[in-house]
């Protein structure tokens, strides 16, 4: 079968590479161990940014953003974020990778600045096409269908979104939300299959109207690059009680729950410090004055170490050495990729008791489950665990047993390759 994936970044090709990059690479690459021919659309490549070398050709899509200015850019982006889906030149570009490749399937990951058109494209020449969610972007202009309560927006896009956005171009925004869900459904029916991380998300898109039938449940590979680097490669020097933040700088991935929880894990540890892994993300400079406030008001700067953006390999690096993982989602997260790696590498995981996370964490067995507007308790379970290496290791060893189990790369092949042989086949009449 060939099958062609589609993704705004790419492994070894830009330098923003997140969890869905992660987990778009992983399912291109489990397809090409299985002997399946495989290539991946993305955005034009990052200069510099070819560390590896992709085991399967990738194929640069140009966008409207390419030939603007970057201060310019930044506003067609969030214009294609909020709601305007179209870039002609992806469009055509992707019409001749289409009419080249000639893909059996395609498989949509996180594209929202290739845009929808790529959809309108391949179902236009009859080419059966899923979409893995990731996060709720197809819904929510923030991706967190979260209220600012906290409470969970039942309610999906529209201009409701708008006392939860920036409050700059706030009439531009009023306009862009007044379209956004008509032109989001009219491409959600143009999708023969969606695909999920975790039973909880399945019930989230069934809740916004999209056809049970259309929906499927299957859970993220194990890391198979793993086994490419050896265990004791090169690592770094890090504090004996480590903790482990790695995400994007904003407010949907929580840093700065980790980071308030160091006031209390710093009372019985003296000596713990967290790690932060991660990039900046786009406008969110204000969030980021929040949480450095709280590095500065509690007096927590040297407990605190920044590393930025980091390849994949250097956070595998991490993962190994660390004590405890902290996972602070802020929203009804599916599935975390960082949690299903550091189970599989036998580390503690305390993460936010929200969205598919208990799916895979049983308290105090496979890991430790906290509120996730709690920094007290985040610090408390942490703390439980630098102080009990004989629970490290049982909870450690529990996690990678189960993780194993679930997210087995030969389940999860077969499992895609039936979606893909459904969807060619039309079944359930939904195509």
């Amino acid at each position: 079968m060939k099958v062609l994936h589609v993704t705004n970044y790419f492994r070894g090709t830009h330098h923003h590479v997140g969890g869905a990059e992660q987990a778009c690479y992983r399912t291109a690459r489990m397809l090409s161990d299985s002997g399946h021919e495989v290539a991946v659309a993305t955005k034009r490549f990052d200069a510099g940014s070819m560390t590896e070398t992709p085991p399967f050709p990738v194929h640069p899509l140009p966008v409207v953003e390419d030939h603007l200015p970057k201060s310019f850019s930044l506003y067609v982006e969030a214009i294609k974020w909020y709601a305007i889906q179209y870039d002609p030149l992806a469009r055509s570009s992707f019409r001749r990778l289409l009419r080249k490749e000639r893909p059996d399937v395609v498989h949509f990951h996180n594209f929202q600045f290739l845009t929808f058109s790529l959809v309108r494209e391949a179902f236009r020449q009859r080419i059966p096409l899923c979409l893995s969610v990731y996060d709720y972007w197809i819904f929510c202009p923030k991706a967190m269908l979260l209220r600012p309560d906290n409470s969970f927006c039942a309610e999906a896009h529209g201009t409701r979104c708008l006392p939860c956005l920036p409050k700059s171009y706030s009439s531009l925004q009023k306009r862009l939300l007044g379209i956004r869900r008509m032109i989001f459904d009219d491409c959600f029916d143009r999708v023969h299959r969606f695909v999920v991380l975790s039973g909880h998300s399945a019930g989230v898109l069934k809740r916004y109207g999209i056809s049970e039938e259309k929906i499927r449940v299957v859970p993220l590979t194990l890391p198979l690059e793993y086994a490419d680097s050896a265990a004791d490669a090169p690592a770094p020097h890090i504090s004996r009680n480590s903790i482990l933040f790695a995400g994007w700088l904003n407010d949907r991935k929580g840093v700065h729950v980790a980071i308030d929880a160091m006031r209390y894990v710093r009372k019985a540890v003296p000596d713990a410090v967290l790690y932060v892994i991660g990039g900046r993300a786009k406008f969110s400079e204000e969030y980021e004055r929040k949480f450095h406030s709280l590095i500065e008001k509690h007096g927590l700067k040297d407990r605190i170490v920044f590393l930025g953006h980091q390849p994949p390999q250097v956070v595998q690096q991490y993962l190994r050495k660390i004590g405890v993982l902290v996972i602070p989602e802020q929203d009804e997260n599916m599935s975390p990729l960082i949690m299903v790696e550091a189970m599989l590498l036998g580390k503690p995981v305390v993460a936010s008791r929200l969205g598919g996370i208990p799916e895979f964490i049983t308290e105090g067995k496979t890991g430790f489950l906290a509120d996730a507007y709690s920094p007290e308790e985040f610090g408390r379970k942490v703390v439980r665990l630098l102080k009990d290496p004989a629970l490290v290791a049982s909870v450690g060893s529990a996690a990678r047993k189960f993780i194993r189990e679930k997210c087995d790369s030969v389940r999860v092949a077969r499992e895609t390759l039936q979606l893909y042989e459904e969807m060619r086949k039309g079944r359930n009449g939904n195509d």
